[in-house]
C-alpha cells in the first residue's frame, strides 16, 4: 500500500523543529502574495508570522531557499503567528536556512528578552521566554532522567 500524501498531526509534532531566522514569500492565493517572518521549520511543516489573516485549511504556497515554492495547508492562527502542514515532507538539509541562522535566531531571541527583562516589560519578556523555548530543538514527549 502507498505512503499517506499527507503526514499526521500527531507525526508533525514529532519532528524535530530547526528555528529559523529570515523571511519568505507566501501565496495564500493565485494572485496575492505578502511577506512572512519564518520563526521554525521541520521536514512536516512550519510556524511563521505575519499580518495578513489566513483560512485555517487553506492552501498557501510558501517560496523556501534552496527547494522552491511548496505547498502547505494552514493548520492555525493565533494572532499574527501561523502553523502550516506541508502536503508532502520537505527534505530539511535542503534548505537555505542553516544551522548557524538557528543559533542566530536563538541568540537575538536571547537578546531581546534581556532587554525586556532589563526595561520591566514582564509581558514582553514572557512572549520571549515562549519563543526561546519553541526555539530550542527539543522534543516532546521525551523522558530526561533526573
Amino acid at each position: 500500500m502507498g505512503r499517506a500524501a499527507t503526514p499526521n498531526l500527531e507525526g508533525a509534532r514529532r519532528a524535530e523543529r530547526r528555528a529559523v531566522s529570515g523571511s519568505a514569500r507566501l501565496k495564500p492565493n493565485a494572485w496575492s502574495s505578502l511577506e512572512a517572518a519564518m520563526l521554525d521549520l521541520s521536514e512536516l511543516g512550519f510556524r511563521a508570522r505575519c499580518d495578513a489573516r489566513l483560512k485555517v485549511g487553506g492552501t498557501i504556497s510558501v517560496e523556501i531557499p534552496g527547494l522552491g515554492p511548496v505547498d502547505a495547508q494552514v493548520e492555525w492562527q493565533r494572532g499574527g503567528e501561523f502553523g502550516a502542514r506541508f502536503y508532502l515532507p520537505i527534505d530539511i538539509d535542503a534548505c537555505g536556512w542553516t544551522v548557524e541562522e538557528r543559533h542566530s535566531a536563538l541568540a537575538h531571541l536571547l537578546v531581546a528578552r534581556a532587554r525586556a527583562s532589563s526595561a520591566g516589560r514582564a509581558g514582553a519578556e514572557a512572549h520571549l521566554r515562549r519563543e526561546i523555548l519553541a526555539a530550542l530543538p527539543m522534543h516532546k514527549n521525551v523522558v530526561t532522567g533526573r
